[in-house]
């Protein structure tokens, strides 16, 4: 009888104690359904130190102390669910989440292996790019953090705005003005907007902003437009102050706002895309109020929770467009915050980082084009960085769970030496021929309003590199000595690519060269193979020559001079059948590129041929005799020596120099006159090394008038100096070819 008693005892209290086990876990799976996972946490807790424990406690457990943000004791109880095998890909998921709360960054890339669930592949692909951790730790001396006095408490603050000296956040401290309702996913109170003055790093006069936001549920962030007449708020979906639940059986978050109209605030009113049956939270705008991101689950979420835009056109709010998975992961992004209207500052947890939530930047764009950045150690740790709001590119605030703190989310203040919304941009500066790359050029980045806000000069490599920020247009400009300069736009669209490869900027060597284009004197058509001599007129051992090509020109380029440098010629023109020809030209390079030598000097030639004017083609300006005088004067010899020159580079030419008079005085003694000018003037040329058989003077006195005058009347049109006779040398010669003497045209002397 005893041992039936016995017995029956003993099955009576199995049936107990496994009804008992049974009871408590119903319970705690509601506890976990209704997300109340302090509760949870130690519900399953218990069921996991019981005789029979399964992974599903140790789970339950390490998700909810995860929830509450209890790292360590979450690690723990994922561990052991780890050793007893039976989790699933969600599960190994929450425990990476959590080694990387605990900087255990090797264990949790282990644990990720096991996920076989194409779920996280962009994370899985995040992570073969990003394995290692260090690189978010290498700029850690550039930041400045601070606790943010007279805030922080032993509850949660978080989600700043700052207008003017009045900071608005987000705490859940106690509301003694409200109920004093429990949350029960942490067991805090529910969330409230309050309203503080800053002053440097210090807040006071801390209240809540007032009856216009008191309700028993979450109420924050908040945020306020511009211009100050729009105020947004996010706060969980309520009708008449009781929760409404969605198809999910959750109180989910909407987005409410109301305006100010002749300095009163209406109604609170509904955002136009709120759902019972999914959130809207978080929102932020652009400066004129037109361009909405916020933060939401509804249909089409790559993850937990997405970023989406909308803009406000016609009256309404466009269809929210989800920024995609460039911005976007598997995980959940949050308070989104826009900076200058081109930085979205956010938080992620399922992009790579220190672990939990980090804090990223992001330029938004259809294409998707800018890889998120993230911010880094030590403003980004391996615990919750939220709420980031950036006051200038070097400086902000946001909130975070970290060690050390007061509370559960505490607000802190950030300071860098250096801009921190920038992406890097990299140059490499080649010579646009031989594509070898170029050290010393000097590279600026101008603004969109021309302003230049970077210059380096390039490496020994060629490199260039820059920190710009994204979301603008730039241009860039290169110089270097020798070179031409380069102008290049840089679209803020390319922005992300040039962080990853270099642009190669090729400039082009400066030219500073010379061209002569060769011509007929008659018809101005270019003449090929006409050998030009060039003599430098200060060092007559500098001598080139050139053919010019099929189109009459020649080139040369200069090597050694540079702009400002000037250079004298002696251009020798020579081809056969044509007058050889040399003139003088003096050019001054002012700037690359060629000088055009014939617009300089007169680089026509003239065709062997009866009828060429010679004082044409040496340009002879007039010579004058004194009265009744023969005496070739110094002006005078200057124009002969043109003849001279002439002659010598053609030996083939002989000329006859026909001296004439006016109708004044006696016929015979001008002819006299005449005549002895005419033997004057060979005379000077055969002086000069002209053989006496190729030059002739001869005078024909008035035998051929070349004024015009009539001699009745002595109506004379005079060229004479004072009321002596005097004249100019015309032009005229013969020419030896094929051992013929060919008259071309007469070089006469008028007197």
């Amino acid at each position: 009888m005893k041992f039936n008693t016995i017995i029956l005892l003993v099955a009576s209290f199995s049936f107990t104690s496994a009804f008992s086990q049974a009871f408590k876990e119903k319970i705690a799976d509601k506890k976990f359904d209704k997300e109340e996972y302090v509760s949870a946490s130690e519900m399953y807790a218990e069921l996991a130190g019981g005789k029979k424990p399964q992974t599903k406690y140790f789970v339950r457990a390490g998700e909810s102390h995860l929830k509450i943000g209890e790292y360590k004791k979450a690690e723990a109880f994922y561990g052991q669910a780890f050793t007893n095998q039976g989790m699933t890909d969600k599960d190994y998921y929450n425990y990476y989440q959590v080694l990387k709360y605990n900087g255990n960054y090797t264990r949790a890339t282990e644990v990720f292996a096991k996920i076989n669930s194409t779920e996280f592949k962009n994370i899985r692909s995040a992570l073969t790019h990003h394995a290692d951790y260090h690189e978010f730790l290498k700029d850690s001396s550039n930041f400045t953090i601070g606790k943010l006095e007279g805030v922080n408490g032993e509850h949660s603050e978080f989600g700043l705005l700052i207008v003017g000296k009045d900071l608005y956040f987000a705490s859940s401290r106690r509301n003694y003005g409200a109920v004093h309702r429990k949350y029960g996913w942490d067991d805090s109170y529910y969330l409230d907007v309050y309203q503080g003055v800053l002053e440097g790093a210090k807040v006071s006069h801390i209240k809540h902003v007032g009856d216009h936001m008191r309700t028993s549920y979450h109420e924050g962030p908040l945020v306020i437009t511009k211009d100050g007449n729009t105020e947004y708020v996010t706060r969980n979906n309520i009708d008449h102050n009781h929760g409404v639940k969605g198809k999910d059986n959750h109180v989910n978050l909407k987005i409410y706002y109301r305006a100010k109209l002749a300095d009163k605030w209406g109604e609170w009113k509904e955002f136009q895309h709120n759902s019972n049956d999914y959130s809207c939270g978080h929102p932020t705008l652009s400066d004129d109020g037109k361009t909405m991101y916020f933060v939401s689950d509804m249909p089409g979420t790559l993850g937990s929770t997405d970023i989406w835009v909308t803009h406000f056109e016609k009256d309404n709010w466009t269809k929210p467009t989800n920024l995609g998975q460039s911005t976007n992961s598997e995980g959940k992004e949050l308070f989104p915050h826009l900076f200058e209207n081109e930085i979205l500052l956010f938080s992620s947890d399922g992009k790579p980082g220190l672990g939990g939530m980090d804090m990223f930047y992001t330029v938004p764009s259809p294409d998707g084009g800018f890889e998120p950045q993230n911010l880094g150690y030590p403003v980004n740790s391996s615990f919750d960085e939220i709420g980031v709001y950036a006051t200038s590119n070097k400086s902000g605030y946001f909130s975070s769970n970290r060690t050390g703190g007061m509370g559960k989310d505490d607000i802190y203040s950030f300071e860098s030496k250096n801009p921190i919304f920038s992406t890097p941009v990299n140059f490499i500066v080649k010579d646009v021929l031989t594509k070898a790359v170029l050290a010393g050029a000097e590279v600026s980045i101008l603004d969109d309003a021309g302003k230049v806000i970077g210059k380096a000069s390039s490496d020994e490599a060629g490199h260039v590199k820059f920190s710009l920020i994204p979301g603008r247009n730039y241009k860039s400009k290169t110089k270097k000595d020798g070179y031409k300069n380069l102008d290049i736009m840089i679209p803020e669209k390319d922005l992300a690519k040039l962080s990853k490869e270099s642009k190669e900027l090729y400039i082009e060597k400066k030219i500073f060269g010379l061209v002569g284009l060769v011509s007929d004197a008659d018809n101005n058509s270019p003449i090929e193979g006409v050998k030009v001599t060039l003599t430098d007129a200060f060092n007559k051992a500098n001598v080139v020559t050139y053919n010019t090509s099929n189109v009459g020109d020649f080139k040369q380029i200069y090597d050694k001079l540079k702009e400002g440098d000037d250079v004298s010629y002696i251009v020798k023109m020579e081809k056969k059948g044509y007058i050889t020809k040399t003139v003088a030209a003096e050019v001054s390079i002012m700037k690359d590129g060629f000088i055009k030598l014939h617009e300089v000097t007169n680089m026509k030639m003239s065709k062997i041929k009866i009828g060429t004017d010679i004082a044409k083609l040496v340009d002879l300006k007039p010579i004058y005799f004194d009265v009744a005088k023969w005496d070739v004067k110094p002006e005078g010899a200057i124009e002969l020596d043109k003849i001279v020159g002439l002659m010598k580079e053609n030996m083939g030419m002989v000329i006859e120099l026909g001296s004439h008079t006016d109708c004044r005085g006696a016929a015979k003694a001008n002819l006299t006159l005449s005549d002895k000018r005419a033997k004057s003037s060979a005379s000077y040329i055969i002086s000069k090394g002209i053989p006496q058989d190729r030059i002739f003077g001869k005078g024909y006195g008035e035998a051929k008038l070349i004024n015009g005058c009539a001699c009745e009347g002595k109506k004379v049109s005079r060229r004479g100096r004072g009321n002596g006779k005097g004249g100019i040398i015309g032009g005229g010669f013969f020419f030896f070819f094929f051992f013929f003497f060919l008259l071309w045209r007469r070089l006469e002397l008028c007197l």
